[in-house]
């Protein structure tokens, strides 16, 4: 896949999922939770493939949202420099 082909990709699911939910968690921790959930919805995606229960695409779809979940985090997190 180009890399221009996942950057759309992940812009267009950052786009529905603040749609979706607006409001992200002040809460570092919180925040943080919601990458190691879609990390994990991307690990089940690929052992369900292994496994011949899953596709290719799946993986896919849950790899985008970890990586569009993690910009959310980076985009909403307050700047280091603020806290020292």
């Amino acid at each position: 896949m180009k890399f221009e082909t996942v950057i759309g990709l992940v812009m267009a699911e950052i786009e529905r999922a603040e749609k979706l939910h607006p409001v992200w968690p002040r809460d570092l921790v919180k925040a943080s939770a919601l990458i190691a959930e879609e990390a994990g919805e991307e690990i089940r995606a690929a052992n369900d493939y292994a496994e011949k229960r899953g596709s290719k695409r799946q993986i896919v779809i849950e790899a985008v949202h970890t990586a569009a979940t993690a910009l959310r985090f980076l985009k909403n997190i307050e700047d280091p420099a603020d806290n020292e």
